[in-house]
Protein backbone atom coordinates (compact mmCIF):
# COMPACT_ATOMS: atom_id res chain seq x y z
CA UNK A 1 0.00 0.00 0.00
CA UNK A 2 1.76 3.22 -1.12
CA UNK A 3 1.55 6.28 1.15
CA UNK A 4 -1.42 8.79 0.73
CA UNK A 5 -0.47 11.82 -1.48
CA UNK A 6 -4.16 13.72 -0.76
CA UNK A 7 -2.20 16.39 1.62
CA UNK A 8 0.86 18.61 2.68
CA UNK A 9 3.83 16.51 1.98
CA UNK A 10 6.84 18.21 3.88
CA UNK A 11 10.02 19.12 1.64
CA UNK A 12 13.28 18.68 2.33
CA UNK A 13 15.70 21.01 -0.03
CA UNK A 14 19.23 20.86 -1.54
CA UNK A 15 21.54 22.94 -0.80
CA UNK A 16 23.99 24.50 -2.95
CA UNK A 17 27.29 25.48 -2.12
CA UNK A 18 28.30 27.40 -4.97
CA UNK A 19 31.08 30.13 -4.26
CA UNK A 20 29.46 32.99 -5.03
CA UNK A 21 26.86 32.53 -2.12
CA UNK A 22 26.87 34.22 1.23
CA UNK A 23 27.02 31.98 4.44
CA UNK A 24 25.09 33.18 6.35
CA UNK A 25 21.13 34.30 5.13
CA UNK A 26 20.03 31.13 4.18
CA UNK A 27 21.00 29.58 7.30
CA UNK A 28 19.51 32.62 9.35
CA UNK A 29 16.18 32.22 7.63
CA UNK A 30 15.87 28.79 8.30
CA UNK A 31 16.73 29.26 12.04
CA UNK A 32 20.35 27.29 11.89
CA UNK A 33 23.54 28.40 12.49
CA UNK A 34 25.96 29.16 9.56
CA UNK A 35 28.70 26.34 8.71
CA UNK A 36 31.29 28.39 7.43
CA UNK A 37 29.83 27.11 3.53
CA UNK A 38 28.68 29.55 0.90
CA UNK A 39 24.75 28.62 0.72
CA UNK A 40 24.41 30.20 -2.73
CA UNK A 41 21.06 28.36 -3.47
CA UNK A 42 18.35 25.78 -1.91
CA UNK A 43 16.30 23.81 -3.99
CA UNK A 44 13.07 22.78 -3.74
CA UNK A 45 12.02 21.59 -6.76
CA UNK A 46 12.13 18.31 -8.92
CA UNK A 47 15.02 18.99 -11.53
CA UNK A 48 17.09 16.07 -11.83
CA UNK A 49 20.60 17.82 -11.17
CA UNK A 50 19.25 18.63 -7.14
CA UNK A 51 15.34 17.38 -6.71
CA UNK A 52 13.97 18.33 -3.10
CA UNK A 53 13.13 14.71 -0.71
CA UNK A 54 9.29 14.02 -0.12
CA UNK A 55 8.47 13.25 3.22
CA UNK A 56 5.84 10.54 2.63
CA UNK A 57 3.30 9.35 6.04
CA UNK A 58 4.09 6.21 6.88
CA UNK A 59 1.59 3.72 6.40
CA UNK A 60 0.46 0.54 7.94
CA UNK A 61 2.49 -1.77 5.41
CA UNK A 62 5.58 -0.18 5.31
CA UNK A 63 5.51 0.33 1.76
CA UNK A 64 8.79 0.78 -0.22
CA UNK A 65 7.68 4.32 -0.66
CA UNK A 66 8.52 5.07 2.82
CA UNK A 67 11.64 2.39 3.70
CA UNK A 68 14.54 5.14 2.93
CA UNK A 69 13.79 8.13 4.06
CA UNK A 70 12.27 11.13 2.18
CA UNK A 71 11.37 10.53 -1.71
CA UNK A 72 13.40 12.16 -4.40
CA UNK A 73 10.80 14.29 -5.85
CA UNK A 74 11.58 13.46 -9.12
CA UNK A 75 10.78 10.26 -8.56
CA UNK A 76 7.70 10.74 -6.75
CA UNK A 77 6.45 12.61 -9.99
CA UNK A 78 7.85 10.00 -12.36
CA UNK A 79 6.27 7.23 -10.27
CA UNK A 80 2.81 8.84 -9.27
CA UNK A 81 2.43 11.80 -12.33
CA UNK A 82 -1.25 11.50 -12.32
CA UNK A 83 -1.50 12.20 -8.50
CA UNK A 84 1.30 14.89 -7.78
CA UNK A 85 0.88 16.73 -11.36
CA UNK A 86 -2.87 16.10 -12.20
CA UNK A 87 -4.51 14.30 -15.06
CA UNK A 88 -4.78 17.68 -16.80
CA UNK A 89 -1.02 18.28 -16.78
CA UNK A 90 0.69 18.76 -20.20
CA UNK A 91 3.97 17.43 -19.40
CA UNK A 92 5.94 14.70 -17.16
CA UNK A 93 7.55 17.00 -14.96
CA UNK A 94 6.74 19.52 -12.21
CA UNK A 95 7.30 22.47 -14.77
CA UNK A 96 8.52 24.99 -11.86
CA UNK A 97 11.74 25.06 -9.90
CA UNK A 98 11.58 27.11 -6.64
CA UNK A 99 14.38 28.45 -5.00
CA UNK A 100 16.12 30.69 -2.28
CA UNK A 101 19.42 32.73 -3.48
CA UNK A 102 21.79 34.26 -1.91
CA UNK A 103 24.58 36.07 -3.51
CA UNK A 104 27.54 37.53 -1.94
CA UNK A 105 29.03 38.74 -5.23
CA UNK A 106 28.55 39.17 -8.89
CA UNK A 107 27.29 35.99 -11.09
CA UNK A 108 28.19 35.32 -14.91
CA UNK A 109 27.07 37.29 -17.77
CA UNK A 110 24.60 34.46 -19.02
CA UNK A 111 21.19 34.05 -20.80
CA UNK A 112 18.76 31.18 -21.22
CA UNK A 113 17.56 29.18 -24.27
CA UNK A 114 13.75 29.31 -25.69
CA UNK A 115 12.72 25.86 -26.09
CA UNK A 116 13.50 25.47 -29.62
CA UNK A 117 17.10 26.38 -28.98
CA UNK A 118 16.93 24.17 -25.88
CA UNK A 119 15.55 21.16 -27.75
CA UNK A 120 18.40 21.78 -30.52
CA UNK A 121 20.78 22.04 -28.60
CA UNK A 122 20.13 19.41 -26.04
CA UNK A 123 19.56 17.27 -28.65
CA UNK A 124 23.13 18.33 -30.61
CA UNK A 125 24.80 17.68 -27.10
CA UNK A 126 23.71 14.04 -26.62
CA UNK A 127 24.49 12.54 -29.56
CA UNK A 128 27.98 14.48 -29.46
CA UNK A 129 28.80 15.60 -25.86
CA UNK A 130 27.71 12.47 -24.23
CA UNK A 131 25.75 12.59 -20.36
CA UNK A 132 23.92 15.05 -18.86
CA UNK A 133 26.33 14.91 -16.18
CA UNK A 134 29.73 15.43 -18.24
CA UNK A 135 31.08 18.75 -17.61
CA UNK A 136 31.72 20.20 -21.18
CA UNK A 137 27.55 20.06 -21.38
CA UNK A 138 25.78 23.22 -21.88
CA UNK A 139 22.24 22.14 -22.32
CA UNK A 140 21.82 19.97 -19.25
CA UNK A 141 17.75 19.17 -20.55
CA UNK A 142 15.77 19.88 -23.36
CA UNK A 143 13.72 23.12 -21.50
CA UNK A 144 14.06 26.40 -21.90
CA UNK A 145 14.36 28.68 -18.32
CA UNK A 146 12.49 31.87 -17.82
CA UNK A 147 13.23 33.38 -14.49
CA UNK A 148 11.25 35.79 -11.81
CA UNK A 149 13.12 37.01 -8.89
CA UNK A 150 11.63 38.33 -6.09
CA UNK A 151 13.95 40.05 -3.61
CA UNK A 152 14.07 39.37 0.08
CA UNK A 153 16.32 42.02 0.52
CA UNK A 154 17.56 44.88 -1.76
CA UNK A 155 18.64 43.31 -4.78
CA UNK A 156 20.73 44.39 -7.81
CA UNK A 157 21.20 43.33 -11.02
CA UNK A 158 22.51 43.40 -14.56
CA UNK A 159 19.19 42.72 -16.91
CA UNK A 160 18.66 43.26 -20.26
CA UNK A 161 20.64 45.83 -22.47
CA UNK A 162 20.40 49.57 -22.36
CA UNK A 163 18.98 51.76 -24.73
CA UNK A 164 21.87 51.91 -27.39
CA UNK A 165 22.34 55.66 -26.89
CA UNK A 166 22.39 55.37 -23.10
CA UNK A 167 25.25 52.88 -23.42
CA UNK A 168 27.14 54.32 -25.99
CA UNK A 169 26.66 57.73 -23.62
CA UNK A 170 28.21 55.45 -20.97
CA UNK A 171 30.95 54.01 -22.78
CA UNK A 172 32.51 57.30 -23.93
CA UNK A 173 32.17 58.13 -20.55
CA UNK A 174 35.49 55.63 -20.09
CA UNK A 175 37.53 57.39 -22.91
CA UNK A 176 39.22 54.51 -23.73
CA UNK A 177 40.41 54.25 -27.71
CA UNK A 178 39.95 50.51 -27.52
CA UNK A 179 36.21 51.17 -27.58
CA UNK A 180 35.67 54.19 -29.65
CA UNK A 181 34.57 52.15 -33.42
CA UNK A 182 32.50 50.96 -30.36
CA UNK A 183 30.92 54.09 -29.29
CA UNK A 184 30.37 55.18 -33.15
CA UNK A 185 28.35 52.00 -33.92
CA UNK A 186 25.98 52.20 -31.13
CA UNK A 187 25.75 55.85 -32.08
CA UNK A 188 24.93 55.00 -35.80
CA UNK A 189 23.61 51.76 -35.60
CA UNK A 190 21.63 51.33 -32.51
CA UNK A 191 20.65 48.08 -31.00
CA UNK A 192 22.45 46.50 -34.27
CA UNK A 193 25.92 47.28 -32.53
CA UNK A 194 25.42 45.12 -29.75
CA UNK A 195 26.75 41.87 -30.82
CA UNK A 196 29.52 43.69 -32.65
CA UNK A 197 30.83 45.13 -28.97
CA UNK A 198 30.50 41.97 -27.23
CA UNK A 199 32.26 40.03 -29.71
CA UNK A 200 34.91 43.09 -28.98
CA UNK A 201 35.16 42.84 -25.71
CA UNK A 202 35.33 39.00 -25.74
CA UNK A 203 38.30 39.07 -28.28
CA UNK A 204 40.44 41.84 -26.12
CA UNK A 205 40.36 38.85 -23.00
CA UNK A 206 43.66 38.31 -21.81
CA UNK A 207 44.91 42.28 -22.97
CA UNK A 208 44.75 45.20 -21.08
CA UNK A 209 40.93 46.28 -21.79
CA UNK A 210 39.95 45.32 -18.61
CA UNK A 211 42.69 46.82 -16.66
CA UNK A 212 42.15 50.12 -18.98
CA UNK A 213 38.78 49.88 -18.18
CA UNK A 214 38.63 49.62 -14.62
CA UNK A 215 41.36 52.58 -13.81
CA UNK A 216 39.60 55.12 -16.20
CA UNK A 217 36.07 53.49 -14.46
CA UNK A 218 37.84 55.19 -11.01
CA UNK A 219 38.46 58.38 -12.09
CA UNK A 220 35.32 58.94 -13.63
CA UNK A 221 33.28 57.44 -10.36
CA UNK A 222 33.47 60.50 -9.06
CA UNK A 223 32.04 62.64 -12.31
CA UNK A 224 28.99 62.40 -14.29
CA UNK A 225 25.49 61.78 -13.51
CA UNK A 226 24.43 59.33 -10.98
CA UNK A 227 23.43 56.46 -13.71
CA UNK A 228 27.39 57.00 -14.87
CA UNK A 229 28.59 56.95 -11.25
CA UNK A 230 26.90 53.73 -10.46
CA UNK A 231 27.74 52.12 -13.62
CA UNK A 232 31.61 52.87 -12.54
CA UNK A 233 31.05 51.79 -9.07
CA UNK A 234 30.05 48.45 -10.50
CA UNK A 235 33.08 48.20 -12.73
CA UNK A 236 34.96 48.43 -9.88
CA UNK A 237 33.72 45.53 -7.68
CA UNK A 238 33.20 43.42 -10.49
CA UNK A 239 36.80 43.61 -11.49
CA UNK A 240 37.40 42.47 -7.85
CA UNK A 241 37.00 39.41 -8.46
CA UNK A 242 37.82 39.18 -12.60
CA UNK A 243 40.25 41.74 -12.78
CA UNK A 244 41.28 40.30 -16.08
CA UNK A 245 37.80 40.24 -17.59
CA UNK A 246 36.63 43.06 -20.53
CA UNK A 247 33.11 42.40 -19.69
CA UNK A 248 33.68 44.28 -16.28
CA UNK A 249 32.52 46.76 -18.23
CA UNK A 250 28.71 45.33 -18.25
CA UNK A 251 26.97 47.95 -16.28
CA UNK A 252 27.37 50.16 -19.14
CA UNK A 253 25.88 48.92 -21.77
CA UNK A 254 23.62 46.35 -19.65
CA UNK A 255 20.66 47.87 -17.40
CA UNK A 256 21.03 48.11 -13.77
CA UNK A 257 18.19 47.10 -11.71
CA UNK A 258 17.97 47.70 -7.95
CA UNK A 259 14.71 46.04 -6.40
CA UNK A 260 13.62 46.70 -2.72
CA UNK A 261 12.04 43.33 -0.48
CA UNK A 262 8.96 42.79 -2.00
CA UNK A 263 9.69 43.89 -5.79
CA UNK A 264 9.98 41.15 -8.56
CA UNK A 265 11.87 40.68 -11.93
CA UNK A 266 11.14 38.52 -14.82
CA UNK A 267 13.87 37.55 -17.41
CA UNK A 268 12.86 35.49 -20.52
CA UNK A 269 14.89 33.63 -23.47
CA UNK A 270 18.13 35.55 -24.60
CA UNK A 271 17.99 38.29 -21.85
CA UNK A 272 21.40 38.94 -20.84
CA UNK A 273 21.62 38.67 -16.96
CA UNK A 274 23.98 38.88 -13.71
CA UNK A 275 22.70 38.85 -10.51
CA UNK A 276 25.28 40.87 -8.75
CA UNK A 277 24.08 40.55 -4.89
CA UNK A 278 21.18 40.39 -2.56
CA UNK A 279 18.92 37.62 -1.28
CA UNK A 280 15.69 36.67 -2.97
CA UNK A 281 13.14 33.74 -4.01
CA UNK A 282 13.74 32.58 -7.46
CA UNK A 283 11.05 30.58 -9.39
CA UNK A 284 11.67 29.11 -12.84
CA UNK A 285 10.77 26.72 -15.43
CA UNK A 286 12.47 23.25 -15.01
CA UNK A 287 15.48 23.47 -15.82
CA UNK A 288 19.10 24.66 -15.71
CA UNK A 289 19.94 25.46 -19.15
CA UNK A 290 22.98 28.44 -19.03
CA UNK A 291 25.09 29.57 -20.95
CA UNK A 292 27.79 31.81 -20.07
CA UNK A 293 29.50 34.75 -21.32
CA UNK A 294 31.84 35.80 -19.06
CA UNK A 295 32.86 37.21 -15.55
CA UNK A 296 33.15 32.98 -14.47
CA UNK A 297 35.45 29.98 -13.57
CA UNK A 298 33.03 28.01 -15.37
CA UNK A 299 32.62 26.75 -18.68
CA UNK A 300 31.92 29.59 -21.16
CA UNK A 301 30.01 29.20 -24.74
CA UNK A 302 30.01 32.93 -25.90
CA UNK A 303 29.79 31.86 -29.50
CA UNK A 304 26.05 29.95 -28.42
CA UNK A 305 25.37 32.78 -25.99
CA UNK A 306 25.61 35.50 -28.95
CA UNK A 307 23.23 33.42 -31.44
CA UNK A 308 20.48 33.49 -28.65
CA UNK A 309 20.41 36.77 -27.50
CA UNK A 310 17.41 39.49 -27.50
CA UNK A 311 19.26 42.57 -29.15
CA UNK A 312 16.98 45.04 -27.85
CA UNK A 313 16.53 47.49 -24.49
CA UNK A 314 15.21 45.84 -21.58
CA UNK A 315 11.30 46.81 -20.90
CA UNK A 316 9.07 45.84 -18.05
CA UNK A 317 11.30 45.92 -15.02
CA UNK A 318 10.35 45.55 -12.17
CA UNK A 319 7.34 43.11 -12.99
CA UNK A 320 3.88 44.69 -11.95
CA UNK A 321 1.40 42.27 -9.58
CA UNK A 322 -1.94 41.95 -8.73
CA UNK A 323 -2.79 42.93 -5.20
CA UNK A 324 -5.88 41.04 -3.84
CA UNK A 325 -7.29 41.65 -0.84
CA UNK A 326 -9.38 39.28 1.31
CA UNK A 327 -10.51 38.67 5.12
CA UNK A 328 -7.15 36.77 5.84
CA UNK A 329 -5.02 38.90 4.35
CA UNK A 330 -3.27 40.20 1.37
CA UNK A 331 -2.47 38.38 -1.57
CA UNK A 332 0.09 39.57 -4.21
CA UNK A 333 0.76 37.87 -7.41
CA UNK A 334 3.32 37.89 -10.07
CA UNK A 335 2.42 36.42 -13.33
CA UNK A 336 5.17 36.46 -16.02
CA UNK A 337 4.37 35.59 -19.54
CA UNK A 338 5.11 32.15 -19.60
CA UNK A 339 2.81 28.64 -18.49
CA UNK A 340 5.33 27.37 -16.36
CA UNK A 341 4.52 29.22 -13.23
CA UNK A 342 3.79 32.24 -11.43
CA UNK A 343 4.50 33.34 -7.68
CA UNK A 344 1.65 34.68 -5.07
CA UNK A 345 2.72 36.09 -1.88
CA UNK A 346 0.37 35.47 0.73
CA UNK A 347 0.73 37.87 4.23
CA UNK A 348 -1.88 35.96 6.49
CA UNK A 349 -2.79 37.90 9.37
CA UNK A 350 -4.04 35.63 11.37
CA UNK A 351 -7.54 36.14 11.77
CA UNK A 352 -9.03 33.69 8.98
CA UNK A 353 -7.94 30.71 6.99
CA UNK A 354 -6.28 31.74 3.16
CA UNK A 355 -6.92 29.21 0.71
CA UNK A 356 -3.62 27.42 -1.01
CA UNK A 357 -5.56 27.15 -4.69
CA UNK A 358 -6.13 26.13 -7.75
CA UNK A 359 -6.92 22.73 -7.14
CA UNK A 360 -6.07 20.14 -9.31
CA UNK A 361 -2.37 21.05 -10.21
CA UNK A 362 0.94 20.99 -7.76
CA UNK A 363 2.28 23.66 -5.83
CA UNK A 364 4.79 24.38 -3.42
CA UNK A 365 4.83 26.64 -0.73
CA UNK A 366 6.86 28.04 1.17
CA UNK A 367 6.91 29.97 4.24
CA UNK A 368 9.10 33.31 4.73
CA UNK A 369 7.98 34.67 7.97
CA UNK A 370 5.98 33.81 10.78
CA UNK A 371 4.58 30.09 11.87
CA UNK A 372 2.70 28.90 8.69
CA UNK A 373 0.20 26.00 9.24
CA UNK A 374 -0.76 23.97 6.03
CA UNK A 375 -3.92 21.75 6.89
CA UNK A 376 -6.42 20.31 4.68
CA UNK A 377 -8.70 16.92 5.72
CA UNK A 378 -5.65 14.95 5.63
CA UNK A 379 -3.45 16.36 7.76
CA UNK A 380 -1.26 19.25 8.86
CA UNK A 381 2.05 20.93 8.36
CA UNK A 382 3.28 23.25 10.19
CA UNK A 383 6.10 25.55 8.73
CA UNK A 384 8.77 28.04 9.81
CA UNK A 385 10.98 29.97 7.63
CA UNK A 386 12.40 28.18 4.97
CA UNK A 387 10.54 25.27 5.10
CA UNK A 388 8.00 24.37 2.61
CA UNK A 389 5.36 21.53 1.96
CA UNK A 390 4.85 20.00 -1.76
CA UNK A 391 0.72 20.37 -2.39
CA UNK A 392 -0.04 17.29 -5.06
CA UNK A 393 -2.94 17.77 -7.50
CA UNK A 394 -4.77 15.50 -5.31
CA UNK A 395 -4.41 17.98 -1.98
CA UNK A 396 -7.22 19.27 -2.16
CA UNK A 397 -8.78 22.10 -0.61
CA UNK A 398 -5.73 22.87 1.70
CA UNK A 399 -5.90 26.32 3.63
CA UNK A 400 -2.75 27.94 5.53
CA UNK A 401 -3.33 29.89 8.95
CA UNK A 402 -0.71 32.56 10.31
CA UNK A 403 0.09 35.04 11.08
CA UNK A 404 2.99 35.19 8.64
CA UNK A 405 3.93 35.01 5.08
CA UNK A 406 3.74 32.31 2.49
CA UNK A 407 5.32 32.00 -1.24
CA UNK A 408 3.08 29.94 -3.12
CA UNK A 409 4.55 28.48 -6.19
CA UNK A 410 1.91 27.04 -9.28
CA UNK A 411 1.50 26.65 -13.09
CA UNK A 412 0.29 29.66 -14.67
CA UNK A 413 -2.32 28.03 -17.18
Amino acid sequence: MKAPLDRPLRLVPQVRHYDWGTRDFIPRLCGREPTGRPEAELWFGAHADAPAGVVLEADSAGGPDDAGGPVPLDRLVADRRSEVLGPGASGDALPFLTKILSASRPLSIQAHPDRKQARRGFAAETSSAGPVTQANRTYRDPNHKPELLYALTPFSALSGFRPAAEAARLLAALGLEQLESSVRRLESEGGAAYRPLLETLRRHTGTDLASNAVDAAHRASTEGDADCREAMHWIVRIATHHPDDPLVAAPLFLRLVHLEPGKALFTGPGVPHSYLEGSAIEVMANSDNVLRLGLTSKRVNAAELLDILVYEAAAGIPLAPRVDEHPWGTRTCFQPPVEDFRLDILQIDGTDKAPLNPDGRARIALALEGKIGVHNHSGTETLGPGQAVLLPAVARAVTATGPGTLALTTSNN
